[in-house]
């Protein structure tokens, strides 16, 4: 998530602390990404729910990755985003131009509503967290500065084709409604709120099948106007906090344009996805999890205000923790 007319990348960049970023070379390493896997992984794999169990179609001949259910008309996910960055990045704006490095973990923790025609977005926590680089400093906690502060729910409303502020007086969701109509539908295709528009066939799917994801078919994976190539593999079939999915090894490319959020800040991105896995529902087309090791080049912003362009490496974890309420 970035905030109106900055990235977050930018933010970190401003931190008075994120000068002592400048001096960390490739050599250092982080504890970063067990954490991400601590807090945001293992806890969350588990049995199925008993309920959800009796809609999987699953045999001795595999599982089927189901779409002819209906769609949940409320929902409720809580999103956690972590992002162990490591990266070169560069600045524009009227003021001038300038180039920094960056290092740490982005955190973004966000909770969103679905009920018919009206969906709600809040912000629960944004932080940067810098690396404990020495030895000696080991037994410190890592130092977290805020990126944004909590918010209120931003409430919208569908009318006709468009969605709008849900309070017509609310002038703060008014304006970030106008900014992100456009794109709003891949906006909460992204997080679960809608399904995605492709998903698997009829075929069963056993342990140890491949498949390969490509251009038109990418919306399965990737949101908003994407094209590259990915390569799969069944690894197992899992639970992310009690929903069934399946789990897939995960590594190739993809490039897409205009890639927003809900701030209505668009971005052009190239990704290389190095290694990684994905937990896909196996009872309706959502995307669960998401831990990935990238390679990506970016830019963000640039209409008329500030733009930030940059190359990173990452390892990135995404789980949505997603319930479904009364249809």
């Amino acid at each position: 998530m970035k905030l109106p007319g900055l990235t977050l990348i930018t933010l970190c960049l401003a931190l008075p602390s994120c000068d002592k970023i400048k001096e960390l070379t490739n050599k250092a390493k982080s504890t970063a990404a067990s954490e991400i896997a601590r807090k945001s992984g293992g806890s969350l794999e588990s049995k199925p729910d008993p309920e959800l169990q009796k809609l999987i179609d699953q045999t001795p001949e595999g599982a089927i990755f189901r779409k002819d259910l209906p769609f949940p008309k409320k929902i409720e996910v809580k999103v956690t985003r972590r992002e162990e960055v490591s990266g070169r990045f560069s600045e524009k704006s009227e003021l001038g131009s300038q180039v920094n490095t960056l290092k740490g973990t982005i955190t973004n923790v966000s909770k969103l509503a679905r009920d018919g025609d009206k969906v709600s977005y809040t912000l629960l926590e944004s932080v940067f967290t810098e690396p404990v680089l020495k030895e000696e400093d080991k037994s410190k906690k890592p130092v977290s500065k805020q990126l944004a502060p909590p918010s209120a729910p931003f409430e919208f409303v569908k009318s006709g084709s468009t969605w709008k502020s849900a309070v017509a007086s609310d002038f703060r969701t008014a304006s970030r409604a106008q900014m992100i109509a456009p794109v709003f539908d891949d906006l909460i295709v992204e997080d679960g709120l809608a399904p995605r528009a492709l998903w698997f066939g009829k075929k069963r799917y056993k342990v140890g099948d491949k498949l390969e994801v490509k251009d038109d078919f990418l919306p399965m994976l990737v949101g908003g106007k994407a094209k590259g190539n990915l390569k799969l593999t069944l690894e197992s079939f899992d639970a992310v906090n009690g929903h069934p999915c399946g789990v897939f090894s995960v590594n190739g490319d993809f490039s897409r344009k205009r890639f927003p959020d809900f701030n209505g800040s668009l971005t052009d991105e190239d990704v290389t996805i190095e290694s990684g896995k994905f937990w896909l529902s196996l009872i309706y087309p959502v995307m669960l999890r998401e831990e990935t090791e990238i390679i990506k080049t970016a830019t963000t912003g640039g209409q008329g205000g500030l733009s930030t362009n940059g190359r990173s490496s990452a390892k990135v974890s995404v789980v949505r923790e997603w319930k479904a309420g009364a249809k």
